[in-house]
């Protein structure tokens, strides 16, 4: 209201002295003539105070409650700019009594020279306008432009100046960052990072994620409101490539924090014995039968602590051993599922498993957890019965698979193990279904001489 007072003031009093003198002098055109000035004075006193008046209830009130923030002060200049105009041509036309038509020709004729001459200076102008009054990006904040990273130091009616990590300032012209494709990193937000890494195809996914995560989270300015994120992104000709995702709330410091991160990685290898992948060609000759024989012999360690071809001799593992195969399985990957054909059984050779069978409401619920050692899947291999439960792993698991051909040559050389496997597996099926609901039908199906039937129709023997 100060700001209105004053001009009010000068208008009123003006405007007295208009009024004394336009009745106390005589009546002559020309003095009377010179009392229009101090009435357009008394118009412009009046005039301030209304353009405040606007900008008052614009600005200060009606700006802030639709935008929740301050107007910018080149948007309050650009507005009294044009209030002052509108008033000055009223004043100028109905209080002076002037023609305009001579002024407004000659001022045309002079902003369209002026016009062609600043088209740029405009072009920036009226950007610097849009970036006031929308703020896409503030003080503060990093933005990227033509693949300039900077901090903003300052934005004018004309240009824009960033502060990169050089510590050299670039300015924009306005106009130019409103073409350009922007990206903005504000201060303080959660800005998200992706720095990619290789890691070699010996080391797995389960070793090296775990390792890089832990590190890049200790990792100065990394935010700890998010936990950073480390996964596969592709398979490469030497390497598999992987991606760290994580934030950072000042995206300047993101240079330095991709340095840091490669450093920590490279002491993780270190320490874990992983080596660092590089495009390289090596010829490597290596007897294979020495690698064969040692993992048969592995195998064959795993196979005799299965209860149900404890009664195999020596040979006879062996021949099993050097037929089985083996395979790996990451956490939370489904093995086997119910109802599924087969015609192999499962040995853990490392890590653990869950068994799921499905309950009264057709959910799966977990029965059993096995670990190495533990088999499944032994009627599927022996009487080519469908799948019973789902098996998953809980870890990463490696698996024994026995198939129906390491069997079948075992029966070959030997029929009488038909029977000796009938038996174990009846003893094994009758303790899996101790504590269920069992039916006439069920305990048919797990009597040895049901089971022997099975294998010897499955196999083909007489």
């Amino acid at each position: 209201m100060s700001r209105i007072r004053w001009p009010l003031s000068v208008c009123f009093i003006l405007l007295l002295v208009y009024a004394a003198l336009h009745l106390t002098l005589p009546e002559e055109a020309g003095i009377r003539l010179q009392l229009k000035y101090l009435l357009a004075a008394a118009f412009v006193a009046a005039s301030i105070a209304l353009a405040r008046g606007i900008n008052y209830l614009l600005l200060d009130v009606g700006f802030p409650k639709r935008k929740g923030r301050e107007a910018p002060a080149l948007l309050r200049f650009l507005l009294s700019i044009i209030i002052y105009s509108f008033l000055f041509v009223i004043i100028f036309h109905f209080v002076l009594r002037m023609e305009l038509s001579g002024v407004l020709a000659t001022s045309a004729v002079v902003s369209v020279i002026l016009g062609l001459a600043l088209q740029d200076t405009l072009q920036n102008l009226f950007a610097g306008v849009s970036f006031h009054i929308e703020q896409p990006f503030h003080i503060g904040d990093a933005i990227k432009v033509d693949n300039l990273v900077g901090r903003v130091e300052s934005v004018t009616w004309r240009t824009t100046a960033i502060r990169t990590n050089d510590n050299s300032i670039i300015i924009f012209p306005n106009s130019h960052v409103a073409r350009a494709h922007v990206e903005i990193f504000p201060y303080g937000n959660l800005n998200r990072r992706v720095l990619r890494f290789p890691a070699p195809y010996s080391a797995p996914p389960e070793k090296i994620i775990p390792l890089i995560r832990d590190a890049v989270q200790a990792v100065p300015n990394v935010s700890p409101e998010r936990t950073p994120v480390v996964r596969m992104h592709e398979f490469a000709d030497s390497s598999i490539t992987y991606e760290i995702l994580y934030w950072v709330k000042d995206y300047m410091w993101v240079p330095d924090m991709d340095a840091r991160i490669r450093e920590r990685i490279w002491y993780v290898y270190r320490r874990n014995n992983v080596e660092i992948p590089f495009p390289h060609r090596q010829l490597l000759y290596r007897p294979q039968h020495q690698g064969v024989e040692q993992q048969v012999r592995d195998y064959e360690a795993v196979i005799r602590r299965v209860e149900l071809f404890e009664l195999l001799t020596d040979e006879e593992t062996e021949m099993m051993a050097s037929g089985v195969g083996l395979h790996l399985y990451a956490p939370g990957e489904m093995i086997i599922r119910t109802g599924e054909a087969g015609d192999s059984m499962f040995v853990i050779y490392r890590g653990k498993a869950e068994v799921r069978l499905p309950s009264a409401n057709g959910d799966l619920q977990p029965v059993a957890v096995l670990g190495a050692g533990d088999f499944f899947g032994e009627m599927a291999l022996f009487t080519g019965a469908p799948r019973t439960a789902d098996v998953a792993a809980i870890e990463e698991v490696e698996l024994l698979e026995i198939r129906k051909g390491c069997i079948e040559n075992l029966l070959a050389r030997n029929e009488k193990l038909a029977e000796a496997f009938s038996n174990r597996i009846a003893e094994r099926q009758a303790r899996l279904a101790e504590h269920a609901a069992r039916t006439p039908e069920m305990e048919e199906q797990m009597q040895p001489r049901t089971i022997l039937r099975r294998i010897r129709q499955f196999f083909r023997m007489r």
